[in-house]
């Protein structure tokens, strides 16, 4: 067999990605014309620290193949694992169209989608609480607006109640005085008559005064329903945005250059086997 070991390095500034792994692989010396074949590598499940120099106890020595015998073949299986590796090795990666966010390596498509719906909510709620806060001094505004509305009404509504009660005052006398013997018209229920005359002036007035101060707060309320109206139609528009959960995601596969290969061992390797009653070999070391 022929061990390769060497570290590969993925490196992407656009997507952020900067990863580095260590690799083993495990692979047949055959009498071939083409006595290796990376292409039929195995994955070892082991690191070159777990390699021995002799093998224990009583093991068995299968013939070594002519090709491993000379030097120059590992120069040239060295390159070859080398060019197979920047052919092979790819870290492939899940990207969001809408929010532009990429995977991390070896992060499956459930749980990138969990990481997203996540980062989205806290997003949301930051966005919520901007809004909130862009809304409330409009929104205190004008509810302060209506409250001085809401009490010039009934200061309106108070001065005309007075004023009314008055005059029906005046009115009264007025007219009691010329049912109680004053047979003639006078200075002094002329002068009263004026009087009453006046105060029903005046009640038109304070009536006039209540009904603008009650249109300035049916203005107000209008204006609160037309703010509300417009919190509501960007809190929702937040809300609308594109779901984790359910978003078409796109796959970005990235390899590695030659410069971020480094081979760190290809050499001969023994694979323990057992070998049963019909001569068959069966790998011990998977």
């Amino acid at each position: 067999m022929l061990v390769g070991a060497a570290q590969v390095r993925v490196a992407d500034t656009r997507s952020g990605v900067d990863v580095s792994r260590d690799l083993l692989y495990l692979t047949a010396i055959t009498d071939d014309a083409v006595p290796v074949d990376w292409t039929q590598a195995e994955e070892g499940g082991f690191t070159t620290s777990d390699l021995t120099p002799a093998a224990e106890g009583e093991a068995g020595f299968a013939d070594l193949p002519a090709p491993a015998s000379k030097k120059k073949s590992y120069d040239g299986w060295t390159k070859d694992f080398s060019t197979w590796l920047l052919q092979s090795q790819k870290t492939e990666l899940w990207r969001s169209p809408a929010l532009k966010t990429v995977s991390k390596p070896g992060e499956s498509e459930r749980d990138f989608r969990v990481r997203l719906q996540e980062s989205t909510r806290q997003d949301r709620d930051k966005s919520s609480d901007v809004l909130r806060q862009k809304y409330a001094p409009k929104q205190a505004a004008l509810q302060e607006r209506r409250r001085k509305a809401e009490q010039a009404v009934d200061r309106e509504s108070e001065q005309a109640k007075q004023q009314g009660i008055q005059t029906a005052i005046s009115v009264g006398a007025t007219i009691l005085g010329a049912f109680l013997g004053r047979k003639s018209i006078n200075v002094s229920t002329i002068g009263r008559a004026t009087t009453a005359a006046r105060g029903a002036g005046r009640v038109l007035k304070e009536t006039q005064d209540v009904g603008r101060a009650k249109e300035t707060v049916a203005a107000v309320d209008e204006a609160i329903a037309a703010l509300d109206a417009q919190f509501k139609a960007e809190a929702d528009a937040l809300g609308a945005r594109t779901d984790p959960l359910t978003e078409p995601l796109e796959t970005i596969a990235l390899k590695p250059t030659r410069q971020n290969i480094t081979v760190r061992l290809v050499a001969l390797a023994w694979a323990p086997g057992w070998r049963d009653a019909a001569g068959a070999v069966d790998p011990a070391w998977k």
